[in-house]
């Protein structure tokens, strides 16, 4: 097993928290805007504008991870690849992309029918277009994933968000309803496939199976095990549009956006930059569990009071944002954000396995995930609406999400002490905030105030008695990251000026 000396390892975090930089810029420079845009198309667009688009998306979704067949993750997680093998696996995922979108046309009218939309088929066929860009870009982005050349990576996000931003709005504006939902992810994706190819341009060659069988191998174990996520993870929405229609359904996938948004806004900074982190240190295990401890504690301090937080505020929060119309969206909401407090967690904990190319067992734990999830989401459907359905997702994350953590902790030799005290810091702030936001919340019920400045009181309470209960209790642990980032920015002067 390959050791990290101490040099190796300062690199590495330089590194990493360059890259969280990056990610950080690209999505921060972009956040205002995609928000603002997400906010507008909202109220220019019917919930079940909304819903119809998300129909369309369904099948695309699912159909996109099965035609990538983990290449990318394969590229990423494999060094040793040659050049020559890289060529074929980029024909191997051109193919079998061309393969996928003329599958998804006779399949299309199928699920049109499933929704009981006519008119759903058309949407679905331009929608499967997308394919085409996934086959092209995969190794080139795996590529850049292990080069762990994150200004690029986050510049290709940046300029998608922004084109994808622009044009939904425009097509929004424009009055093409929910088409806007269609043609602007797929001109934004478009936009970032473009980059990404010009930056790690790849040759094709004709592939041939002694050469591409262990990457395929692995990849093809995650794809089976995202796929299987995919369907489990999007098994809540049809479920919802089946049984209970599209209005209720672009209502609860609304609700999916907020309550996803400060674990898609903030763990993805870190996350992205995790992957390539925990492939390059593959190999020695004290080195990844020192890393996955860090940024669990990292990822819960900035999420965990984000989440539950908007979740104590969401009358107020939806309200304001979105309008009256939205208001169905508040109980599922309040489900999401509790199950999002573990989800993060999940999440990192897989990208730790598969760098450790466990993928059968991850592939293993989503097969099972897809078997139970969805005849919950029925269940839960026909019992409790959408209040319900978002509700299977907190009350099944023992099933769902514990296994992987509890893997992961056998695999770089932690136990959940390690864990707990990592987590300890997020757990007792928010204990705390939730406690006074809810004795507050008791107090402002009967005020006649506006709306805006009964959750800007929330909003400040809920901040101040966090940031107090983190600098009162754990101010070490803070000021710890606070000077591992200094010194990082001063190491990372230095190797600029080609010192180390």
């Amino acid at each position: 097993m390959t050791q990290v000396n101490d040099e190796q390892k300062r690199r590495l975090d330089a590194l990493f928290v360059g890259g969280v930089a990056w990610t950080a810029g690209g999505k921060w420079g972009t956040q205002l805007f995609s928000w603002a845009s997400v906010f507008l198309v909202a109220r220019l667009l019917s919930p079940s504008d909304f819903g119809i688009a998300g129909m369309a998306s369904f099948f695309a979704l699912l159909t996109n991870i099965l035609a990538e067949f983990g290449v990318s993750t394969a590229v990423l997680q494999m060094p040793e690849l040659e050049r020559v093998v890289l060529a074929q696996l980029h024909a191997f995922s051109c193919l079998i992309c061309t393969l996928a979108f003329v599958v998804s046309i006779p399949a299309a009218p199928l699920i049109a029918s499933f929704f009981q939309i006519e008119h759903l088929t058309i949407l679905i066929v331009v929608n499967n277009l997308a394919f085409f860009i996934t086959g092209f870009q995969a190794v080139p982005l795996g590529l850049l994933q292990r080069d762990m050349d994150y200004r690029r990576l986050s510049l290709a996000e940046a300029s998608q968000a922004l084109v994808q931003a622009v044009v939904t709005v425009t097509a929004a504006w424009s009055g093409l309803g929910y088409w806007s939902l269609i043609i602007g992810p797929a001109v934004g994706k478009a936009t970032a496939a473009v980059l990404v190819c010009r930056w790690k341009p790849i040759p094709f060659a004709f592939p041939r199976w002694k050469d591409i069988r262990a990457p395929i191998r692995l990849g093809g174990q995650a794809a089976i095990g995202r796929l299987a996520w995919a369907a489990y993870t999007q098994a809540d929405g049809i479920t919802v549009g089946r049984v209970l229609g599209k209005s209720l359904l672009g209502v609860y996938q609304m609700a999916g956006n907020l309550a996803s948004a400060p674990a898609e806004k903030i763990s993805t900074l870190i996350m992205r930059a995790a992957g390539p982190l925990f492939a390059k240190v593959q190999s020695d295990v004290a080195l990844v569990r020192r890393y996955f401890l860090i940024l669990a504690q990292a990822l819960t301090m900035i999420e965990l009071p984000l989440m539950l937080g908007l979740g104590m505020v969401a009358p107020e929060a939806v309200q304001v944002v979105l309008g009256s119309k939205w208001a169905g969206m508040v109980a599922p909401l309040r489900w999401l954000l509790l199950f999002m407090t573990v989800r993060t967690l999940g999440s990192l904990a897989d990208q730790v396995l598969i760098s450790q190319r466990l993928t059968g067992f991850t592939m293993r734990m989503s097969l099972l995930n897809l078997f139970v999830m969805p005849a919950a989401f029925v269940v839960a459907a026909h019992w409790k609406g959408t209040s319900g359905v978002a509700a299977a997702w907190f009350v099944l994350a023992p099933l769902t999400i514990f296994p992987l953590a509890w893997k992961v902790l056998r695999t770089i030799h932690a136990n959940l002490r390690e864990l707990g005290e990592a987590l300890l810091p997020a757990v007792a702030g928010v204990s705390a905030m939730v406690g006074v936001l809810f004795a507050l919340r008791v107090w402002l019920v009967p005020q006649p105030w506006p709306v805006l400045f009964r959750l800007t009181i929330q909003v400040a309470v809920g901040a101040a008695v966090y940031g107090m209960v983190l600098m009162g209790f754990f101010r070490e642990r803070v000021m710890r990251y606070v000077r591992f980032v200094q010194d990082l920015r001063k190491q990372t002067e230095v190797l600029a000026r080609g010192k180390l």
